[in-house]
């Protein structure tokens, strides 16, 4: 063991110096109140209720109840027909598009608990408690109790965390397992216990099968075991067969991806409507000027003075590795300043550093005038501040519109959907409306062939408007849900708006959205299709463009 990665214990919570050992019973206490009551925070301010904002966020909630159906079937025997038939019948399916990890979790909550969005919330609010209690482990090690407690919090309520863990999506459970498997990490450095090596990189692959854009830790871990061993001991053959043994378990998530994640692939290096440049200065700084949105001004201000601060003489009992931390946030902010696709929630795994800079700074601070009762203060006010000011985007009347399409629609109904969130309205449709013999179908599948998001090039189709009536009919389509003006500058999707408003549809029930953000869909329309619908199981085919595939099966046909 290095002395370089010892810090002495103290079993004082006021002005203790950090410590790499196990926490006391008192000090872990205090630590799960404060975990459990930032995930409750997080929990009762989130959306639970149908009012996804994001378009990933359903999918991802769906992926979910998708392997939690499939377990509970366990349709051995036609594996790819299940799968087919259920994104058929849901058409928001992205279960080979992303990493499983977070969906198996998923798949655990609602068995036990139900199939709602109040359940998948819950689960992620779960990640986030476990975020605060493996981020104050892994940072004590360089900060006093307080100081650790409170840039654990900190990291959990930043406003970018505090959003996206609001959300159904990956970030909060990616960087939750990457925080423990760091923890884990230095753990074995510091003992030398091999299982502790073990556990940390099975952390690691977690979180890479929930994210792929978190892998680049593994640079940091390989540094890690580098400069506390050297190289000739990485090359032992324990060291050796760890390495080998987490290659191989990555093969299957390269496989997919490579197979069916063309639009993560597309990504990096190639779309067309990027933010900026990838190689021009604006496109170097992209990250570095979404740190105050991400955090607010204070924290990355007090991050920058800390780290200036750091090299100044001064006794200290203990002091953050400095190398690993600028390792951490370099490696991380070189890989997503690399990547076209530019959003502030992907650089949300390089902020740790940040916020142990920052309670380094308010640690030097209130040591030097005794104002050690800061850190807990600071960290509820940064929390409260966030809560308070920073609220969750969502939008009411898709359950609505969901549930009104359930109670007119016949047994085993092709409901037709035209909207942007469609995922909302899917995800709604299997989870709201007690109605599992119902399929949605998805207009833009009908009438358009989109890639990946329709910025990036759109394919109309040629239908006339009494031929996207008649294509309509010979579905099965015996309810509409249309959002008022959807894409109608494209001339198929205003065809068929013009469509609906003929007397081949009856106008049933309009649905204002409701949102606490501006947003384009205004309202949702329920239709009642007049005109001659076809009966019976129907055999339906959607392009996949992404994928370049098509899939094929049966449905409808009042099917229970």
């Amino acid at each position: 063991m290095r002395n370089s990665f010892y810090r002495p214990a103290s079993r004082r919570l006021v002005f203790s110096p950090a410590s790499a050992l196990p926490p006391d019973r008192v000090e872990l206490c205090l630590m799960l109140v404060a975990a459990i009551a930032l995930a409750v925070a997080m929990y009762v301010t989130a959306p639970r209720h149908g009012e996804f904002w994001w378009s990933d966020a359903p999918r991802h909630a769906l992926n979910g109840l998708f392997v939690k159906d499939l377990l509970r079937d366990l349709p051995l025997d036609r594996l790819q027909d299940y799968a087919v038939d259920y994104y058929l019948q849901y058409p928001a399916l992205t279960i080979l598009f992303y990493p499983p990890m977070l969906y198996g979790v998923l798949a655990v909550f609602y068995a036990a608990l139900g199939d709602s969005q109040v359940v998948a919330q819950l689960c992620i609010a779960t990640f986030h408690g476990v975020l605060v209690l493996g981020a104050w482990l892994l940072f004590r090690r360089w900060l006093g109790f307080w100081w650790a407690g409170a840039a654990a919090v900190a990291l959990a309520a930043a406003p970018v965390v505090a959003l996206w863990g609001r959300q159904v999506m990956l970030e909060i459970p990616a960087l939750t397992l990457a925080v423990w498997s760091l923890h884990l990490l230095l753990r074995h450095v510091e003992t030398d216990r091999m299982w502790r090596l073990g556990v940390a990189l099975l952390l690691l692959l977690a979180a890479i099968y929930t994210k792929i854009s978190i892998g680049f830790l593994g640079l940091v871990f390989v540094m890690a075991l580098w400069r506390a061993h050297g190289p000739g001991e990485l090359f032992r053959p324990r060291y050796l067969a760890l390495a080998a043994a987490f290659l191989i378990l990555l093969v299957p998530l390269a496989v997919l991806t490579f197979k069916f994640g063309q639009a993560n692939i597309q990504s990096v290096a190639g779309i067309q409507d990027r933010a900026v440049e990838k190689w021009s200065l604006a496109g170097w700084l992209w990250y570095l000027r979404q740190l105050p949105e991400q955090m607010g001004w204070a924290v990355p201000v007090a991050a920058a003075l800390g780290i200036a601060v750091a090299p100044l003489p001064g006794r200290r009992d203990s002091y953050p590795d400095w190398p690993l931390l600028i390792l951490w946030f370099v490696t991380g902010y070189v890989f997503f300043s690399l990547i076209d696709l530019k959003e502030a929630r992907h650089s949300i795994f390089i902020l740790p550093p940040v916020v142990v800079a920052a309670g380094f700074l308010c640690q030097e601070v209130a040591q030097r005038i005794s104002l050690g009762w800061l850190a807990p203060v600071i960290a509820l006010g940064y929390a409260g501040y966030t809560l308070a000011e920073h609220e969750v985007p969502r939008l009411e009347g898709y359950r609505e519109a969901a549930r009104h399409a359930a109670r007119i629609a016949p047994p085993g109904d092709i409901v037709l959907f035209s909207g942007y969130r469609d995922g909302a309205f899917i995800y709604n449709m299997r989870t709201a409306t007690g109605r599992p013999d119902l399929t949605t179908l998805r207009a833009d599948k009908l009438l358009l062939e989109i890639a990946v998001r329709r910025e990036l090039g759109v394919k109309q189709q040629d239908y006339s408007e009494d031929e996207i009536a008649e294509l309509i009919d010979s579905h099965g389509v015996h309810t509409v849900v249309a959002q008022t003006d959807f894409w109608t500058d494209l001339e198929q999707m205003a065809r068929l708006q013009n469509v609906l408003r003929s007397a081949h549809f009856q106008e049933v029930a309009r649905i204002p959205i409701r949102a606490n953000i501006e947003v384009k869909d205004k309202e949702l329309v329920v239709y009642r299709n007049l005109g001659p619908v076809a009966e019976g199981e129907r055999r339906l085919s959607i392009k996949l463009p992404m994928i370049g595939r098509k899939l094929e099966g049966t449905v409808g046909g009042g099917k229970p």
